[in-house]
């Protein structure tokens, strides 16, 4: 007996002329994400900071975006050897450990 298939959503490519200005402002549930320099962070103090992610994020329930964060990591962080050697092959990760290389950061 074939085993059920999951429903799974069908994937539609962004199309290369989309106007992401016009879908934005034309769509109610949509909104440009926050973005803020990291540079930005050393004239805030941490608790200003946690104030922000509060209101922001946790109460607000959006995105925030602090540019230039990646180049404070350290690069070996989630690579593809950091992903196996912390979270192996077994489950959901273990099937997919061939494509892993398109799910992690390139720090390059």
């Amino acid at each position: 007996m074939p085993s059920p298939s999951h429903p799974q959503a069908q994937f539609v490519p962004i199309p290369p002329d989309l106007d992401l200005s016009a879908l934005v402002e034309n769509t109610t549930n949509f909104d440009y994400v926050t973005r803020l320099p990291k540079e930005m962070l050393k004239e805030h103090s941490a608790q200003s900071l946690e104030k922000l992610v509060l209101l922001h994020v946790v109460i607000g329930g959006k995105p925030l975006v602090i540019e230039g964060w990646e180049r404070m990591l350290d690069a070996g962080l989630f690579s593809p050897i950091w992903l196996r050697e912390n979270y192996g092959t077994k489950g959901k990760f273990g099937r997919d450990h061939r494509k892993v290389s398109i799910l992690t950061v390139d720090h390059s």
